[in-house]
């Protein structure tokens, strides 16, 4: 019943998504978006209790789906920083070229963009996003190239975003991997040259205040998904057994849950708990816990 729930109300976010791009948020009506799901308004009502709520639940499903590909990219540890820079590039353009009325809903103007709460959760994906590009930019061109990658992380998000708005408005045909070869090329040669000529950035702390929290924050913290995998990985190297299994069964229902896109915070709690029960888990538990607390799933 559970995943049935799931369903319907992705159904709803991705109906309410092509409406809220072809028609703007404040002029779509919650009996539209019933009408092109073909439910009831009530049933509607059921998942969401007001399109504020959907329109910031559209944000969450396509972030999440955003930061774990991001995520997934981490966890092949045998690709080079080009590489990782790489796949994390086209982990944006395919999720754009899925999805093109996410891209299309931003670009219009929406007046009901305005709650806070909207606002602070894509300021907050937006300083998450950025850390994850600046960690591959510099892991890519070294320490020199840090004060330079808040502006590279704006130069690949400018590139990546004109490329898209062209085949959206022109119609312009071009492959993720092209545009991704293209990108880099360029990202490559603005590199080489601040670092041999050394540049003052333009953009600092002084001038963009929210520099400081993106500084703040570490792009090395570990989500949630890799620490589970690493867990996984752990308990599939012991022996058969019933704590095990029971073990392993526990963190499949945790896996599940964290890509969900509210996850519930009473199956992640009651998951971790199960967990603690796995003293081969003992130095690792603590990790996961405290990166699910900073994701908001758990309490505390």
């Amino acid at each position: 019943m559970e995943e049935k729930w799931n369903e319907k109300k992705r159904h709803i976010l991705q109906a309410a998504m092509k409406l809220f791009a072809a028609n703007g948020y404040v002029q779509t009506t919650m009996q539209e978006i019933a009408e092109a799901c073909k439910i009831s308004k009530g049933s509607v009502y059921q998942q969401f209790s007001s399109k504020e709520e959907l329109l910031l639940d559209i944000f969450k499903f396509f972030y999440k789906r955003l930061n774990d590909g991001m995520q997934l990219v981490e966890r092949e540890r045998h690709l080079s920083p080009k590489e990782r820079l790489e796949r994390k590039i086209l982990v944006c353009l395919h999720l754009w070229v899925e999805y093109p009325e996410f891209f299309t809903m931003q670009m219009r103007e929406n007046g009901g963009f305005v709650s806070q709460e909207i606002l602070d959760y894509l300021k907050r994906m937006d300083t998450d996003i950025s850390l994850i590009f600046i960690d591959s930019l510099v892991g890519l061109y070294g320490d020199g190239y840090a004060p330079y990658a808040p502006e590279g992380v704006l130069l690949l998000s400018g590139l990546m975003s004109t490329y898209l708005s062209l085949q959206l408005i022109e119609k312009i045909t071009l492959e993720p991997d092209e545009i991704c070869r293209h990108i880099l090329h360029i990202v490559d040669a603005v590199a080489e040259r601040v670092l041999r000529e050394k540049p003052k950035p333009i953009l600092d702390e002084t001038n963009w205040p929210r520099l400081k929290e993106v500084f703040a924050r570490s792009a090395k913290s570990s989500h949630p998904l890799l620490l589970a995998k690493r867990c996984r990985e752990r308990l599939e190297r012991l022996p058969e057994g019933e704590e095990r299994n029971e073990a392993l069964d526990s963190l499949a229902v945790l896996e599940r849950e964290l890509v969900e896109i509210r996850p519930r915070k009473v199956i992640v709690s009651g998951m971790l708990a199960n967990l603690k029960r796995s003293p081969e888990l003992a130095d690792l538990l603590p990790e996961l816990e405290a990166a699910c607390r900073q994701a908001g799933l758990v309490r505390g």
